[in-house]
């Protein structure tokens, strides 16, 4: 099961209050498949989702809508006749002569039944893609009126309001002839799913997020501590080449005994730190005093 579809069936099994149920309807059917005085109709390749927009259907009009299933496991959900149609369009304030379909916010003025809204939108055409993956959220709107009035009902959670705890400011943008209303960032998803009434797809979210700071701190503090090994083993590396070069010349005895039992000690522990190096000697180093003993190995073998 696809965590939209998990989304999907949270906000299906809501109990909507008369003004609620009505705005979720009207979601639900404006963003079908089409919503005309010619057709209204909606695709799914879920079931339950068929059973609820129907459900929908018969709520407003009174009347049940043929279902039909494909092959390939695909539902189509149709009014088909034209009085019942029209008594929908009726319902939410269209007489059938709009030469394009707007929003009547008439219907949606309530807060509560704005989020009723919403949910039957995404119900009719939302997706979401699972949050351990990304966060994203979409909703595809045939027009640009439509969409642009769509838009507006998200002006009421721009983050102004005191007294609304939810911040949603969509993106627009253009897909294939048609608009894509989007939310792309955890908190917008977080809240859109909070705001429509799936708070366990909500708390779903924000463990996945959790889970990902924890993974992505333990990635970085991972690479960082790999790169202060291989920076050390390089260190230590060209420590080791040094002292291999000035024994070869015999020229060891130059340096005092420190410097020579930490040379000796560097070429048998090639692995250890600095740190380790220093609590090794007798007496014991700090590892400034032992990085600095071995600079001057470093630059007494540059000058051979």
């Amino acid at each position: 099961m696809s965590f939209s579809f998990e989304v999907k069936k949270e906000l299906i099994a809501i109990e909507n209050k008369p003004c609620c149920a009505l705005a979720q309807s009207y979601g639900f059917l404006l963003f079908g498949r089409t919503f005309s005085p010619a057709s209204i109709s909606l695709m799914t390749d879920r079931a339950e989702i068929a059973r609820a927009y129907a459900a929908a259907v018969t709520a407003v009009s009174g009347a049940m809508p043929e279902i039909n299933c494909s092959d390939a496991g695909r539902y189509t959900v149709r009014v088909t006749s034209a009085a019942e149609r029209k008594k929908i369009l009726r319902a939410f304030g269209y007489d059938g002569r709009e030469v394009s379909t707007r929003l009547n916010f008439a219907v949606i003025h309530n807060e509560c039944c704005r989020s009723a809204f919403i949910r039957g939108a995404f119900l009719a055409c939302g997706s979401i893609t699972d949050p351990e993956k990304e966060y994203h959220i979409e909703l595809p709107v045939s027009s640009r009126n439509l969409a642009n009035d769509f838009v507006k009902v998200f002006d009421e959670y721009d983050g102004r309001d005191p007294e609304l705890d939810v911040k949603l400011i969509p993106g627009l943008s253009m897909r294939g002839g048609g608009y894509v209303i989007y939310f792309n960032d955890s908190a917008s998803v977080e809240d859109f799913l909070s705001l429509t009434g799936a708070h366990a797809a909500s708390m779903a979210v924000m463990n996945a997020k959790v889970y990902k700071d924890i993974r992505n701190n333990v990635n970085r503090r991972v690479n960082f501590e790999t790169a202060n090994l291989l920076r050390s083993c390089d260190a230590a590396a060209e420590q080791i080449r040094a002292i291999g070069k000035i024994k070869e010349k015999g020229s060891l005895s130059v340096f005092p005994e420190d410097i020579r039992q930490l040379a000796a000690l560097r070429l048998r522990e090639p692995e250890m730190s600095l740190r380790e190096l220093g609590d090794m000697m007798e007496p014991p180093l700090s590892r400034t005093a032992v990085n600095y003993r071995l600079k001057k190995i470093l630059k007494y073998a540059e000058s051979l």
